[in-house]
């Protein structure tokens, strides 16, 4: 069966810190001011839910995503790698390579890395512990990911963002995981849903990034098929 891991859209939903969040308004309503259909406008900031740091987003010189090639947005069973941590599903945890390390071999081999803590279920019964003390990654992991495994391309996680208020981490993981420092490039998918993948194997996932023009990441909608 197929599944969505991507939240959905909702005005309620917070960001990182000081950033905007979604607004949706009404631009036409059915039989009125002679509108035979319903329609929105969105105000989509394109950091907010479930998204996609592409180059641009820590690098004044690097790619826009709308110029990364389609095949970096779909992975078949052997490419993906799903690791399970709950021992961060807590405030403030940092991902570090030691959490890492025991699946340097399968990492070798995947293209797409999912960082399961179970934070995620903080998005909603505690918005401000999501958004403020959420887990981070190390930037001496970011940099180890970029170093030692040419063949992976994204990474994604169950919590707001890569890095996190409560740490300087941030910053450099953004830096080495998005190629500032290499021609390697991982891009991350920061707060993927993925609780509903419970203990299935997923056997293919595709990404559904928004395609817009000159701008650094985009929002995504990623769906697999599991079994």
């Amino acid at each position: 069966m197929f599944i969505f891991l991507s939240h959905t859209l909702n005005e309620t939903d917070g960001a990182w810190p000081g950033e905007p969040t979604l607004t949706v308004e009404k631009d036409s309503v059915i039989g009125k001011n002679g509108k035979p259909f319903n329609s929105v406008i969105l105000h989509l900031p394109n950091h907010f839910a479930t998204h996609i740091d592409g180059p641009h987003h820590f690098n004044a010189e690097g790619a826009e995503f709308n110029t990364l090639p389609a095949e970096k947005f779909g992975f078949l069973e052997d490419e993906i790698l799903l690791v399970d941590l709950p021992e961060k599903c807590k405030p403030e945890s940092v991902i570090t390579v030691e959490d890492l390390e025991p699946y340097r071999q399968k990492l070798a081999h995947a293209r797409i890395l999912l960082m399961r803590t179970g934070f995620e279920k903080y998005k909603r019964t505690d918005p401000d512990l999501y958004i403020h003390h959420g887990p981070a990654i190390h930037a001496e992991l970011g940099k180890w990911l970029n170093l030692e495994f040419p063949a992976l391309d994204v990474i994604a996680m169950d919590w707001l963002s890569i890095a996190s208020p409560a740490n300087d981490h941030g910053p450099e993981a953004h830096r080495w995981l998005l190629g500032n420092y290499t021609d390697h490039i991982i891009t991350g998918i920061e707060d993927m849903p993925m609780a509903i993948i419970g203990d299935k194997k997923i056997k293919f996932l595709t990404l559904g990034p928004l395609r817009v023009d000159g701008v650094d990441s985009v929002p995504v909608s990623p769906m697999a098929w599991v079994e």
